[in-house]
């Protein structure tokens, strides 16, 4: 997952830049999407089917020193109650809902979820590089 959205880059030039201080989120969260989603946050996000976004600590991720980060549990969504439709992207966000987008990418492979299954990303699925 390389592409920052247009408010983390924002975020960062804020504080590289111009100095200001800007404050890390207590949690992320993982958003799907049943299209691509873009820099703006722009996107068809899940809804319904008891489907909410997956909350990760700061430690979910495994910082490679060189500026990759790479998912190091693996996060489970709650079983589908209804139909999701066909998974095609992800966004990481800074809010349970509304908030901030920081990345997004789309899925190397879609994923239909109807009313029973279960979506994951299993360890080292999300990749996320800052270049």
């Amino acid at each position: 997952m390389a592409n920052a959205s247009n408010y983390l880059r924002s975020q960062v030039g804020d504080q590289w830049i111009n100095g200001n201080t800007v404050a890390a989120p207590a949690f992320l969260y993982i958003a799907l999407y049943t299209d691509s989603l873009n820099a703006a946050g722009t996107g068809t996000e899940v809804t319904g089917g008891s489907y909410v976004r997956k909350s990760v600590s700061d430690d979910s991720f495994t910082d490679d020193g060189v500026g990759g980060f790479t998912l190091n549990t693996q996060l489970e969504f709650v079983d589908a109650t209804g139909s999701w439709g066909t998974i095609q992207s992800l966004g990481i966000w800074d809010a349970s809902t509304g908030g901030n987008l920081l990345v997004f990418d789309d899925l190397a492979a879609t994923k239909v979820i109807e009313s029973g299954d279960t979506f994951r990303f299993n360890i080292g699925a999300i990749v996320i590089n800052i270049s």
